[in-house]
């Protein structure tokens, strides 16, 4: 065979070879982009999925009916140096300020107790939607006492924390420090940060733990301003910074007439004479 034959051969094999390479990565080409676009549909699907999964879970969360396990959820003060329903530890002094109280629909009726401007600041920059039920927001200033542990509100002695379980407050430290079980899930502006706990029921039959000291002050003095301090039943949403003021159920010590009425009775039954045989 000649040389200008031979040179012909491998011409032609070179010119297939490299058309098949070509076919090769028109192919290639064509598979990644298949696969692209298939993980591009299943990413989307993985998100819509996510997406779904979120909202049926939010949507199961908000149809709990949470009720509050502890007590005065609007803070209402007794007095200067205490917080009705609150059972405060480890405090060498504690003062009390009403600073404002938080009602209906922004700017309607909220009012600033002191001229500070409590009322405004939480409006703008924590929530302005409408309000079920007023609250008050307080001022607390607090001196610990040494070597003592020092609790804001001890409510696992009152054996309300039992079960599944969420503590929350809307708290600004202006002075010291915190601390407790409580933790920062949400931080606003002005130095508003919503703080809060949750479990869950991980058990039917063994007993439950809550935390017992759910928030302190770690600081030997400070300030700050905080409402909505509250137990709730269930497993809130903090998520979407669900946290506000919940139903409760009233208590016989709660009723008034209900009291009077027990004790007139008591009464009677030991005016009665046990009868003779």
């Amino acid at each position: 065979m000649s040389t200008d034959n031979t040179t012909e051969l491998l011409t032609q094999v070179a010119v297939r070879a490299n058309a098949l390479c070509q076919s090769v990565q028109d192919h290639a080409g064509n598979i990644n982009a298949t696969v692209n676009a298939k993980k591009a549909e299943l990413d989307v699907a993985k998100q819509q999925a996510q997406a779904d999964i979120q909202n049926y879970i939010a949507d199961a969360r908000a149809e709990q009916s949470h009720i509050l396990l502890s007590r005065n959820q609007q803070m209402e003060p007794l007095g200067s140096n205490a917080i009705k329903g609150f059972t405060t530890t480890g405090l060498e002094s504690f003062e009390v300020v009403k600073e404002a109280t938080i009602y209906g629909q922004v700017g309607k009726h909220d009012e600033d107790h002191t001229g500070g401007g409590v009322a405004t600041s939480f409006r703008d920059n924590v929530y302005r939607g409408y309000v079920n039920k007023k609250f008050h927001i307080l001022r607390v200033k607090w001196k610990t006492s040494p070597g003592k542990t020092v609790r804001l509100d001890n409510t696992y002695s009152h054996g309300y924390d039992q079960g599944t379980l969420t503590k929350g407050c809307y708290i600004k430290v202006i002075e010291g420090q915190l601390a407790g079980d409580l933790q920062p899930v949400t931080e606003f502006n002005d130095g508003w940060k919503l703080h809060a706990y949750r479990q869950k029921a991980n058990s039917s039959t063994g007993g439950f733990y809550a935390p017992h000291t759910a928030l302190s002050f770690s600081s030997e003095t400070g300030e700050a301003l905080i409402c909505l301090y509250g137990s709730v039943s269930g497993y809130v949403n903090l998520e979407g910074n669900a946290w506000g003021c919940y139903p409760e159920f009233a208590r016989p010590s709660d009723i008034e007439s209900l009291t009077g009425s027990i004790a007139t009775l008591n009464s009677r039954v030991n005016e009665l004479e046990t009868p003779t045989a």
